[in-house]
């Protein structure tokens, strides 16, 4: 198994004019544009969003179940997706715990926009990520799957447990402070993890999520064609 690569210096800057937007701020109100432009300027003073990731191997495949370095991984779309590829990328990536510091001297609506703000760190460390795996492996596209994102069966939030413990080693929290509670959520919230691999067209489990509004749809609901079917189980050498 190959190494755990850690990121933990990953640029950013935040795009006040389309975040303002995107929560129907105005300047007609000069003291929220205050408080909102005070948020920032701490925020980006103290945030670290960060991520690591593994290479691992694909030892097997059978009709729903990948093996990733010894490592069972159920889920019918994971083995209709990766196909014939040998290699998968297990990650997790957060906004960083940091601006934790800040919540206790905000208000009710300053907290809501410092989720906003960790949400989009959360998506600068995951568009990082990518782009440093591609950069090291020649991968021009990635797709990727999370456990518990679309639909309950595509790919459980149980399988967060393997990712953590075994392919990531429980190195996650000493590494980038994210940590899994027993509910198998990530803290902070504003956490990601799952797998990325080298795929001809673009892919996200949003495709096949029947949930309704949801504010963090990267992609429209499309074809049930996409999602697995029975496959001949594959030995991959």
């Amino acid at each position: 198994m190959s190494e755990i690569i850690v990121l933990d210096a990953i640029p950013f800057q935040f795009d006040s004019g389309e975040l303002s937007a995107k929560l129907h701020l105005t300047e007609d109100d000069a003291e929220i544009s205050r408080a909102w432009k005070n948020l920032i300027d701490n925020v980006t003073a103290l945030a670290r969003p960060k991520a690591l990731f593994r290479e691992c191997s694909v030892d097997a495949v059978t009709e729903d179940t990948v093996v990733a370095e010894g490592v069972p991984l159920k889920s019918r779309v994971m083995v209709r997706q990766l196909g014939e590829r040998r290699r998968l990328f297990v990650y997790c990536a957060t906004c960083g715990t940091e601006t934790a510091v800040l919540e206790e001297s905000l208000d009710p609506l300053e907290r809501f926009w410092l989720e906003e703000l960790r949400l989009a760190l959360l998506r600068r460390a995951l568009a990082y990520l990518r782009g440093e795996i591609s950069r090291r492996y020649r991968i021009p596209k990635l797709a990727g799957m999370a456990p518990g994102s679309g639909d309950a069966d595509v790919w459980p939030l149980e399988e967060q447990i393997p990712l953590f413990e075994r392919l990531l080693e429980g190195r996650v929290t000493e590494s980038i402070g994210v940590e899994l509670t027993d509910s198998l959520l990530m803290v902070p919230c504003k956490s990601s993890s799952g797998v990325l691999f080298a795929a001809e067209h673009d892919f996200t489990t949003c495709q096949l999520c029947h949930r309704k509004n949801c504010p963090d749809r990267r992609s429209p609901r499309r074809s049930p064609l996409l999602q697995a079917s029975s496959t001949t189980p594959t030995k991959m050498v």
